[in-house]
């Protein structure tokens, strides 16, 4: 009946209405009402390595903190990356620490196009909903480049339907002086805290400089 067309109509655009309410709310939330981390006990951690230089920030980053806080540690690696794993596994033998890797689609390779950066991503999502779900961590730790941001994007999803409860760190790449990298830009608005290494991209609002961590 007419009568029924018309409250399914308003019964979708109510939720619609809820969902854009809903993600603009975390949106403007992000690094305001985040829950502090607790110090006492150990956390579920994520670390994203993308590869080459990116790789060994984020190790040595991971280097320089206390490993029993941050256990149990999942790397999450791009499936095409051949080298991360075995230079993470040498830190962690080094400091008498385990961790587990997970592989993810990488969201785009040297030279693809735009076109398939899109279905890729949206490929890596998907297997990153599915793993974040599993994992449900409770920091997620990132410095780019694209292979972070199907994890992020995964975390929002949890996030938005309230699922998921965690801390994105963003860490800036130390090559970024002047400008953010694209990942960067993207992570800017959905990270919790937003770090740079160089005190000229603190004109960022939201970015945060504490000196040259990698």
């Amino acid at each position: 009946s007419k009568a029924a067309q018309r409250m399914g109509v308003l019964v979708l655009v109510a939720l619609t209405l809820c969902a854009i309410l809903r993600l603009v709310w975390l949106l403007l939330s992000v690094g305001k009402k985040t829950r502090k981390l607790p110090t006492h006990a150990s956390l579920r951690t994520i670390a994203v390595l993308g590869s080459g230089g990116h790789t060994s920030e984020m190790l040595t980053l991971l280097s320089r903190v206390e490993p029993r806080k941050y256990n149990p540690l999942y790397f999450f690696i791009a499936d095409t990356d051949t080298h991360s794993q075995t230079k993470a596994e040498r830190l962690m033998r080094d400091g008498g620490s385990k961790a587990n890797f997970i592989r993810i689609p990488r969201s785009r390779e040297v030279h693809m196009s735009w076109w398939l950066t899109i279905f890729m991503t949206l490929k890596a999502l998907l297997s990153c909903v599915v793993k974040i779900l599993r994992i449900r961590p409770q920091l997620i730790l990132c410095n780019g480049p694209g292979t972070c941001i199907p994890v992020i994007l995964a975390a929002w999803v949890w996030k938005f339907f309230g699922v998921l409860n965690c801390r994105i760190v963003f860490v800036e790449s130390f090559c970024r002086v002047q400008s953010l990298s694209l990942s960067g830009k993207i992570a800017y608005r959905l990270s919790d805290t937003f770090i740079v290494q160089w005190p000229e991209l603190l004109r960022y609002k939201r970015a945060k400089y504490i000196g040259k961590l990698c």
